[in-house]
């Protein structure tokens, strides 16, 4: 069969943790049973630097695979505080970073292959008090912010489509952007957000909930920017 790849961070290696309740890499191993393999490389803890050194060994040539579909699923670690877990890359680097594995020769020797970037989700700095100084996490509800709209920004001068998985998830939490939108939902000086908390199990990672909206967005993206790669359609 051939083959779509989500290419991600340690949200998308914990996808499919039966703990969770829900999971978008089943979904999509049941919409495409039969069609296509939804083949999963997540790597917790890595960034985009990390991201682009382990590409070229993980990914298939085209003569051991057709891939269709990879969705490039990372932010989450490049968007933490600086001189904090050690995963920081500043914005530019990261936006730079994003455009280098669209790019990267090991994705683009596949004839006719569709790519996916997913914004990284939002961060609920309330839930971080168990394992950090109150108010003085790593991440910031802000910064998770600058890096989801720097993968939207890169999907638009690349021509790449884009899931906009925190916007989503800020939407499900019942965020409005209407008046400004500040402060923002998972932001300290917000009241705690329980929509948000409901999608995040730990302010960072994605719940069963929040992996239920991942493929929502998913499933939406694909059908109206690559149509042909739909179940139905293949």
């Amino acid at each position: 069969y051939d083959q779509f790849i989500l290419f991600g961070d340690s949200i998308t290696q914990g996808d499919g943790n039966p703990a969770l309740g829900y999971s978008c890499f089943e979904a999509l191993q049941h919409d495409y049973s039969r069609r296509v393999d939804i083949i999963a490389r997540g790597f917790s803890g890595y960034n985009t630097e990390n991201a682009l050194a382990v590409l070229p060994k993980i990914f298939p040539t085209p003569k051991q695979a057709r891939v269709r579909l990879v969705t490039i699923f990372f932010g989450a670690n490049d968007a933490s505080l600086p001189n904090t877990t050690g995963q920081h890359l500043p914005l530019p680097t990261f936006a730079q970073n994003l455009k280098a594995l669209v790019q990267n020769p090991a994705i683009q020797a596949h004839a006719n292959i569709k790519l996916l970037l997913i914004t990284p989700p939002p961060i609920d700095e309330w839930a971080f008090d168990s394992w950090d100084e109150p108010g003085k996490s790593a991440r910031k509800a802000e910064v998770a912010r600058a890096y989801a709209e720097a993968v939207v920004q890169v999907g638009k001068e690349l021509q790449v489509a884009v899931a906009n998985l925190w916007s989503a998830c800020m939407v499900e939490a019942g965020w409005d952007d209407k008046c400004g939108g500040w402060p923002l939902s998972g932001d300290r000086r917000a009241e705690r957000s329980e929509g948000l908390a409901r999608l995040l199990t730990d302010g960072l990672h994605l719940s069963g909930d929040g992996y239920k909206i991942l493929y929502q967005e998913m499933k939406k993206v694909i059908a109206v920017s690559y149509p042909e790669l739909k179940p139905s359609s293949i």
